[in-house]
């Protein structure tokens, strides 16, 4: 008899408790810290990771002693003032993100199903009877790291190996790619850390792409055949200790990655489905990873696209498809040429992307919409022209606020992330950002702290600003990462007509209620009253205030 050619894929795993997940990501970047302290000798690097945590801590909603996101709010009133336990037994009854597709686990069962495997998807681990799974003595485990950490991939791997010892566990991604590209080069403790994960983790997939590496690496599993000798891997030797084959990149054929949504098992789909028509970005931020990974852009024909929308539209049941590309309208001339194709088809579906400001102008727009654009997320970083000039953003302070302007007109809402804390930042340029914020009329912000890493450009300038660090703990010339933390929790405050969930991202938020049938208005009131709802607790309002909140959200429930 063979080797079994059952493949299960994780392809992510969102909390069913955000309140509990927060504080372990917490305390996990914290020991983490403590690790890596040695490394920055001059730095208090673990009392700075503890601080900034508190201090981004107040910008969530806190309610009945838990850190809540609007969904988690949803829930708490539709449960009678007290937030559900979610399982896999009532999870469909209330709202939550661990019940979105996302387009990873769906891309890799339809790729691993042409190579002659037999996948199965767990969208979200924690919703997964993993043991009953497992008893089917699969050959391999894939874990894809796009929507996981890396210790949460441990966790896993723990539970999986003390069900199934004999499974091959294999974990690759966006993430996989990030931490471990450096190969040998990486940092001893990093080193001795990623080693931890021998016996748990048999191979790690490094590479932007990966599918064919997963395949190859799958394969000789089946034959019996050395996988050392297949390229992109970090393996464990006899001793424990992490090593790495020689890197071999994969070409990118984009219309070989179009789903064929009518022949995916019923169970993996649902009414908000993600649909990839690129990889890569023309830009070159100094802030961002993402050209290293994609440095070339690649693109599906619009006849391929259009047969994947097909696919959607016959299902019969989708409401809102979500484009996943990191910048939908970076070609504004193939743009025109989708937005045409998807208006020649009449689909049914709503959709969103992701766009750059610079990239839109009044007549694109105005196509948009006709096309059934309703929600945009675009990449404004910051308010100040100095700070965009620094990130390299090339992108003019008036072009994202005329953007902005369009959308509203044309009836599309918009969402913008800003970066705080990048080098260069001061208090003037971060109360810039506010007031364009409050200027410009955007109805949805996120804020993010500046994250940093070796594999972004500004790395390259770290003596000129004198950046010190990793990840959330850093310091520069003008401000660290405490100091930025702290400013966070004055959007909320300061932004009266603008909203962020900060726990959660508000497209993705977004894409759900619509699937479930609120309208884009209902859900920017949704927003409104969380704000009202935060800013009350926080000042620590009467209870008849409160009381009044919560009953008007209540409402608005269905």
């Amino acid at each position: 008899m063979g080797k079994s050619k059952t493949i299960i894929i994780i392809a992510a795993d969102q909390p069913l408790d955000n309140d509990a997940h927060l504080r372990k990501k917490m305390k996990d970047a914290e020991i983490r810290a403590q690790r890596q302290a040695r490394r920055f000798p001059g730095m208090d690097f673990a009392r700075m990771q503890k601080k900034v945590h508190q201090n981004l801590a107040k910008s969530y909603l806190k309610l009945d002693g838990k850190y809540m996101d609007i969904l988690d709010l949803m829930n708490y009133l539709k449960n009678g003032g007290s937030l559900p336990r979610l399982n896999a037994g009532n999870i469909h009854g209330f709202y939550s993100l661990a019940t979105a597709i996302t387009h990873n686990g769906i891309y890799l069962y339809q790729y691993l199903l042409r190579a002659g495997f037999d996948p199965i998807v767990v969208q979200n681990f924690s919703l997964a009877d993993i043991s009953r799974l497992l008893a089917e003595r699969p050959l391999a485990v894939c874990i894809s790291s796009n929507f996981i950490l890396m210790n949460e991939i441990k966790e896993m791997a723990m539970k999986i190996k003390a069900i199934s010892p004999q499974v091959h566990v294999i974990a690759g991604g966006m993430l996989v790619k990030k931490v471990l590209n450096a190969g040998e080069g990486l940092p001893r403790d990093a080193l001795d850390y990623y080693s931890s994960f021998n016996g748990l983790v048999d191979a790690f997939v490094i590479e932007s792409q990966g599918e064919k590496t997963l395949v190859l690496l799958l394969t000789n599993l089946v034959q019996g055949e050395d996988v050392g000798t297949v390229p992109n891997l970090a393996l464990f030797d006899d001793g424990g200790r992490i090593f790495f084959t020689p890197r071999q990149a994969e070409e990118i054929r984009m219309d070989e990655t179009a789903i064929d949504w009518g022949k995916i098992p019923r169970r993996y789909l649902g009414e908000v489905l993600p649909v990839n028509t690129s990889r890569g970005c023309y830009y070159r931020c100094k802030f961002c990873t993402y050209h290293w990974l994609f440095p070339t852009v690649t693109y599906k024909s619009i006849d391929v696209l259009r047969r994947e929308l097909r696919s959607i539209e016959n299902l019969g049941f989708v409401r809102h498809v979500r484009f996943t590309d990191d910048n939908f309208t970076a070609n504004p001339r193939r743009l025109r040429k989708v937005l045409a194709m998807i208006m020649e088809e009449g689909f049914t579906f709503s959709w969103s992307c992701f766009a750059r400001a610079g990239a839109l102008d009044p007549e694109l727009v105005a196509f948009m919409k006709k096309a059934g654009c309703e929600f945009v997320d675009m990449g404004l970083e910051s308010g100040s022209q100095k700070m965009l000039d620094l990130m390299d953003k090339k992108l003019k302070r008036e072009q994202a606020f005329e953007a902005i302007k369009m959308l509203r007109q044309n009836g599309i809402w918009s969402r913008g992330s800003f970066i705080v804390g990048y080098p260069g930042e001061t208090l003037d340029t971060f109360d810039e950002t506010l007031d364009f914020i409050n200027q410009s009329g955007l109805p949805y912000y996120h804020p993010y702290l500046f994250y940093y890493s070796k594999n972004t450009l500004v790395h390259k300038e770290r003596e000129r600003f004198g950046l010190q660090g990793l990840g959330l703990v850093w310091r520069h010339n003008t401000m660290d990462a405490v100091e930025a933390s702290s400013l966070i929790p004055r959007m909320v405050e300061e932004i009266p007509t603008g909203y962020t969930d900060g726990l959660t991202y508000i497209e993705e938020i977004y894409k759900l209620l619509r699937g479930k049938g609120y309208s884009g208005e209902s859900i920017f009131e949704l927003f409104k009253l969380k704000r009202g709802l935060q800013l009350a607790l926080g000042s620590g309002s009467e209870n008849e205030k409160v009381k009044k909140i919560l009953e008007s959200l209540a409402s608005k429930i269905v």
